[in-house]
């Protein structure tokens, strides 16, 4: 293995990896779903009419209303 393949690895290793389910069932609906909609506010899986918190009734609406608005990475000044 030369350097470039162990710095992959020593980066590869430092990241957790994490796996979403291929199929799941929609927490609102119990509908089964393929590539399911995982969300961040109240940690459960959805079907595509459920993605949105405010479709699926989540719990933690009131931090989904609060976070900023389109994208939060900045391009100093680029587009």
């Amino acid at each position: 293995m030369g350097i470039i393949g162990r710095i992959r690895t020593f980066f590869a290793n430092l990241l957790p990896k994490k796996e979403y389910p291929l199929y799941e069932t929609c927490a609102f609906c119990g509908e089964r779903s393929y590539l399911p909609f995982h969300c961040e506010f109240c940690n459960q899986y959805f079907c595509d009419r459920h993605r949105l918190p405010f479709d699926h009734a989540c719990k933690n609406l009131n931090a989904w209303k609060k976070r900023p608005a389109g994208n939060t990475h900045s391009t100093n000044g680029k587009k």
